[in-house]
């Protein structure tokens, strides 16, 4: 089912609409992939009340907040080109203020190697690849998004993103909220990676990056899309309020 920018933009004037209950439903499972200590009804909190509740750290609080922002965002620029300069904004707003931020990683392609922990068989990119490697998967996706992109293509994307690792950290959510940007425009049911798929989802997404296999990958992708499914008729009840509201 297509959420188009226009219907999403007009929930987010709604107090206690769709929109924000899509924007805590992807946030959470995200969040908490990365060990983000904030459970629904905390991360509620922070939204509706800018209230913390809990025991969290510093970044931890920081960077939930601005995810918040940074799905708002992501919204505003729905069918807005991928480009290398969208990706450093979200990552910009994902990290303003954390210690990242103060160690001048704020928005700006890796300036060191990173490697995964436990697995040296995956060779991310190099700092110096980053820019011409993230430059050429962007212009694939954009020229296969003027004729159809399904899940084939968003495995890929998703997968080679995260090989490429483009910033000192932060990969794992930026590219998440690609996800999400990608399924809106693309009339794609909402991929949101659920917790309990955790392992799944990681092991699909090495194995896709050392066999350029993907097919277990676009499984979890599937496993993941039933949240806009089970709204179907919230979305449509919502869509025609809204319309009733312009008459």
């Amino acid at each position: 089912m297509k959420l188009a920018k226009t219907f999403l933009l007009g929930l987010k004037e709604v107090p206690n609409s769709f929109y924000y209950a899509l924007r805590i439903e992807f946030l959470f499972h995200s969040n908490k992939l990365e060990g983000s200590t904030f459970n629904r009804d905390a991360l509620n909190q922070l939204a509706d009340k800018n209230i913390v509740s809990g025991i969290h750290t510093l970044d931890d609080v920081i960077e939930t907040r601005n995810s918040l922002d940074v799905f708002d965002f992501i919204i505003e620029t729905l069918d807005e080109p991928l480009s290398l300069q969208l990706i450093r904004e979200y990552h910009q707003l994902l990290k303003n203020g954390t210690s990242d931020d103060k160690k001048g990683f704020l928005g700006i392609f890796k300036k060191f190697p990173n490697i995964l922990s436990g697995l040296d068989e995956i060779k991310l990119a190099e700092p110096h690849e980053v820019e011409p490697l993230l430059l050429g998967l962007i212009e694939n996706y954009n020229a296969k998004k003027a004729t159809s992109i399904n899940l084939n293509e968003l495995s890929y994307f998703h997968s080679n993103f995260e090989k490429i690792h483009p910033f000192q950290d932060g990969n794992g959510r930026i590219g998440r909220f690609l996800l999400l940007k990608q399924c809106l425009e693309n009339n794609i049911d909402l991929i949101a990676i659920d917790e309990k798929y955790n392992k799944e989802y990681r092991d699909a997404l090495y194995e896709s990056q050392l066999n350029q296999n993907y097919d277990n990958l676009i499984e979890i992708f599937k496993k993941c899309q039933n949240y806009i499914k089970s709204k179907e008729d919230i979305i449509f009840s919502s869509n025609e309020a809204l319309k009733n509201l312009k008459k």
